[in-house]
């Protein structure tokens, strides 16, 4: 009986440990929500008169760059994804893993993140891949995109929107995040490993290493992307561009902890925070909306040549991670 108690005990606890740390994560994401909000109600009341005057221009030649950076990026994600996944010895072709990244990520603007989650443990599944496997690989993509997020917002927001500080500080940790992430990730599975070895067996600490390059490398061509555009609709200059690099990934930042699906207005209303004081309350709100839906257009471009891509290919799953790893490449 007193062990019983104990295991009760035990159980109780834990439940306790988790409702707290949901009530903690909301707590975040409904802070973040209002500081958002309140930002947004303060500068269009400063900036009423500007409403009435957007002037955005179109300039086909950016508007081709921005075209080519977006898609580079959405094609470097999905293969980031697949270095990690292979890292954890399971091997999906290329195309393929750009067709169930991709046609997983159709869900995100549903009212939770969860569902995509599911979405690619599913498709993952189908190619033979270990929904834990994919589990964990989505963990350490979602980790490490935050990561590059911060630290590209730590090197180009400008003070006069986040206090030094506070940029250099979050930086430099997840700066320590991203180099420290292959040793912790090895120590964690292999401690997990001796409870339950369904879990996940040890990465490969050199396609960990690649997969967080090319999810960093996806980061880096999305602001060129971003620069672009903007050039294409906006009045911009040199001395610009590391506001609007900033803006847009604080903006990014501000929508993986937002509660909304996708980030959805906790995004364009960073970015046109960020930017008004610049370009006018008016042009930041309409170019922060015309990124979304720029980035929504090309996505579903994007989908339907991966969908093409990967449809009919072996998947070749039995090759392994080591072949992978031996073409040193995708």
């Amino acid at each position: 009986m007193p062990d019983q108690v104990a295991v009760d005990g035990g159980s109780s606890l834990i439940l306790v440990e988790k409702r707290w740390r949901e009530i903690t994560t909301k707590t975040v994401q409904w802070i973040v929500v209002a500081g958002t909000a309140v930002v947004i109600v303060r500068l269009a009341g400063q900036q009423s008169e500007g409403l009435k005057d957007v002037d955005l221009r179109v300039e086909p030649w950016w508007l081709i760059h921005a075209v080519i950076a977006t898609s580079a990026a959405n094609l470097l994600l999905p293969l980031g994804w697949r270095q990690l996944v292979a890292a954890y010895g399971q091997f999906v072709d290329a195309g393929r893993a750009v067709r169930l990244w991709c046609l997983a990520q159709t869900a995100r603007y549903l009212p939770t993140g969860l569902v995509a989650v599911a979405s690619r443990m599913q498709l993952a599944a189908k190619e033979g891949i270990p929904r834990s496997v994919t589990a964990a690989s989505i963990a350490v993509e979602t980790f490490v995109l935050f990561c590059w997020a911060v630290v590209t917002c730590a090197i180009f927001v400008p003070s006069t929107v986040i206090p030094g500080v506070v940029r250099w500080v979050s930086g430099l940790a997840a700066i320590g995040g991203l180099f420290a992430a292959p040793w912790v990730l090895r120590r964690l599975s292999g401690r997990l490993s001796r409870f339950n070895k369904v879990l996940v067996s040890l990465p490969r600490q050199r396609l960990l290493v690649d997969g967080i390059a090319l999810l960093g490398a996806s980061v880096a061509v999305r602001a060129v992307g971003t620069v672009a555009l903007a050039a294409a609709f906006l009045n911009v200059d040199t001395t610009d561009v590391p506001l609007i690099i900033g803006a847009s990934y604080a903006a990014v930042v501000a929508g993986m902890v937002g509660i909304t699906p996708a980030g959805l207005g906790v995004r364009e209303g960073v970015m046109a925070a960020a930017l008004a004081s610049r370009f006018g309350l008016a042009d930041a709100a309409a170019f922060a909306l015309l990124v979304r839906a720029w980035e929504f257009g090309l996505e579903l471009v994007f989908l339907g040549a991966a969908a093409w891509w990967g449809r009919g290919r072996p998947n070749n799953l039995g090759r392994g991670a080591e072949s992978l790893e031996g073409e040193g490449k995708l």
